[in-house]
């Protein structure tokens, strides 16, 4: 009984707010709660505060799935909102209030995927008819931000014993905890699985459900079968025996990850080799691929014949190639040089082999990227080619609620 308790307790602070509001003056602020009340919404979901405080507050919890910011004194307001989405989760509406009544800045702010801007003092009538859009109860078509999803990462190891999950568990912590982003990672090794290991937690039965079930998929049950590895990153896996057969819908994980995606920034697979059909599922559904090497002729020959299969070339632009443990063969393995030629591609990141670290973080539990040293500063980088992070790889700030 207390351990369903305590299951249900994580489940209920998992869930999403249906709305939340953040305004700065008096009179605003009584005149959206009454609105709230009238449709049921609690009056605490109203809270004193500019878009300064809707960010902050974004930093450190779920986002609810309406939200109304207040732009009163934000310069500039297109930055704020920036910043804004930045930190929202996928499929949020956003409406704007404020104190400009300037058509250039109402045209920017829906160009961007703010669903409404309304100006201060709040016409009664506009405040319902924005918030019944909000909580769906109008029809006013669909924003680019209640469009935006989840981006999905497919890591894929071109031969085994390469470190793709160790790859993918980092990534996904990195993004968690270095980003500050709602992460589900999905260990599709569905027998030998080693996310939930490097992570420390215990594997659980969802992801076999999901697979085997998936009309029985949706926003609760992926609540119920996650395991939460902290404030912002989610597991879903399993551990079955060797022996027992697993039967996976060609239907599961494309319904699973669009779900996913709904829910959170990035969606990571670890992608193994072993389930043909559903590795050209994962490679299909991404929206980015890494794929694994190591200084050996197996992972050339084996890189050869998957891309040849799977058309996994870096014309696609979602391809990166990732050379992992470099180093570890000494003067034995084959030069990165020789590599690329052989298979006409660069390497996108060059992870060094760090066993000392590696095995630390292996053997503990924990992931690699809470340590320090050459390994986990390469995995960082690769992150952000992943993430759009660095400055320069920054999109435009027209596109950032784009999918």
């Amino acid at each position: 009984m207390q351990i369903a308790a305590e299951r249900k307790e994580l489940e209920d602070s998992a869930a999403r707010e249906r709305f939340a509001a953040f305004v700065t003056d008096e009179a605003s602020i009584e005149l959206i709660r009454q609105c709230a009340g009238d449709m049921g919404l609690p009056a605490n979901a109203v809270h004193r505060g500019d878009i300064g405080a809707a960010i902050a507050y974004l930093e450190k919890t779920r986002s609810p799935k309406s939200l109304i910011v207040d732009l009163t004194g934000a310069e500039p307001a297109l930055t704020r909102i920036q910043q804004l989405a930045e930190v929202c989760e996928p499929g949020v509406s956003v409406v704007a209030i404020g104190d400009r009544n300037d058509v250039g800045l109402y045209r920017d702010l829906l160009g961007v995927g703010i669903s409404d801007y309304i100006v201060k003092p709040i016409p009664l009538v506009l405040l319902q008819k924005a918030m019944n859009g909000l909580l769906g109860i109008a029809d006013v078509g669909h924003t680019p931000l209640g469009q935006k999803l989840g981006k999905v990462i497919s890591v894929v190891g071109m031969r085994g014993g390469v470190g793709a999950s160790m790859l993918a568990t980092n990534l996904a912590w990195g993004f968690a905890n270095k980003r500050h982003r709602r992460v589900a990672l999905v260990d599709l090794d569905l027998k030998f699985g080693a996310c939930g290991l490097m992570l420390g937690v215990k594997a659980e039965s969802g992801l076999r459900e999901a697979l085997e079930r998936p009309v029985r998929v949706d926003e609760q049950f992926i609540q119920r079968a996650t395991i939460q590895c902290g404030d912002r990153l989610s597991l879903l896996t399993c551990l079955e025996s060797v022996n027992d057969p697993i039967t996976v819908d060609p239907a599961a994980l494309p319904r699973l990850v669009d779900l996913l995606r709904r829910e959170f920034h990035y969606v990571v697979l670890d992608a193994p080799r072993g389930n043909s059909a559903m590795l050209a599922q994962a490679l299909e559904l991404a929206s980015a691929r890494v794929l694994v090497v190591d200084q050996t002729t197996h992972a050339i020959r084996d890189t050869l014949a998957l891309r040849k299969s799977y058309n996994l070339t870096q014309d696609d632009g979602r391809n990166l190639m990732v050379l992992n443990r470099f180093g570890e063969s000494g003067k034995v393995g084959i030069p990165t040089k020789e590599m690329e030629e052989v298979l006409r591609a660069r390497f996108d990141t060059i992870v060094p082999f760090d066993a000392k670290s590696v095995m630390f973080a292996a053997n503990a539990g924990i992931p690699l990227l809470t340590r320090r040293g050459p390994a986990a500063k390469a995995i960082e980088q690769l992150a952000e080619k992943l993430g759009g992070q660095a400055p320069q790889q920054r999109r435009p700030w027209w596109r950032l609620f784009g999918k």
